[in-house]
């Protein structure tokens, strides 16, 4: 009897089964991608601390007409824009003050305003009336 130089059949893996076996692999190697991601500690979240302060804050004093004073704790400051209608009060430190707008022919009008220090600019709206 002569031996034939044949190559064994059982462990050769048929062709079609190769993109399979790739998928396979793939699959797992997300899945154990996943794993190891959900067993790593997760980290705490920052607690939040107090609201830092702003040494000096700039107030928007915000109007309906233009070219009138601003006065802040009955000192002039500023006059409102034509243009926009705004007027800037720049680096007031943390504190309450009274703001006044005031033109001839409208009645002036005050409004307290607390500078927290919160925030780099504040907006205050005061508007005017026409006297009669």
């Amino acid at each position: 009897m002569q031996q034939q130089n044949q190559p064994t059949q059982k462990n050769k893996i048929p062709r079609e089964f190769l993109p399979w076996i790739i998928l396979g692999v793939g699959v797992l190697v997300v899945l154990v991608g996943i794993i190891i991601s959900s067993t790593e500690k997760e980290k705490p979240l920052p607690v939040p601390g107090p609201t830092p302060r702003i040494p000096k804050v700039n107030l928007i004093v915000q109007s309906n007409i233009g070219g009138a004073e601003v006065y802040l704790n009955d000192q002039q400051k500023a006059l409102v824009s034509d243009t926009e209608h705004k007027a800037m009060l720049f680096n007031l430190p943390p504190n309450t003050y009274q703001v006044t707008v005031k033109k001839q022919g409208y009645a002036d009008r005050t409004e307290t305003v607390e500078i927290t220090g919160k925030t780099i600019s504040q907006t205050v709206e005061i508007y005017l009336r026409p006297t009669r």
